[in-house]
């Protein structure tokens, strides 16, 4: 199993879920961050803004689906075809075990 973790434009965030979704991927998980990457923020005027609002969406899944899972996640986070600096990046994290808290159950 794959834990990815997508950070898109909060403006992004609700399309990649939907574009996820549609595919059969429905489990996932949002939630509102700030930060920055190589732009190192953003001047407007005389004003640094130094922590940008993201969104981060994680969902574990399958390693079959890795690569189904990041086409759509850069397809549907881009912000134009050639896409923009500022769109986001998507991380891929090994998962060894998942617990379900309701049951016990255990997926390795």
């Amino acid at each position: 199993m794959k834990m990815v973790k997508a950070v898109v434009r909060p403006e992004k965030a609700a399309e990649v879920l939907e574009a996820l979704n549609k595919e059969g991927f429905s489990a996932a998980s949002r939630i509102s961050i700030l930060g920055r990457g190589r732009q190192r923020g953003l001047k407007v005027g005389d004003v640094v803004y130094d922590e940008i609002p993201k969104e981060m969406i994680m969902m574990v899944i399958e390693d079959k689906d890795l690569d189904k899972v990041t086409k759509i996640l850069v397809e549907s986070a881009r912000t134009s075809k050639e896409g923009a600096f500022g769109d986001g990046k998507i991380f891929v994290l090994p998962v060894d075990k998942a617990v379900t808290i309701s049951t016990g159950e255990e997926k390795l």
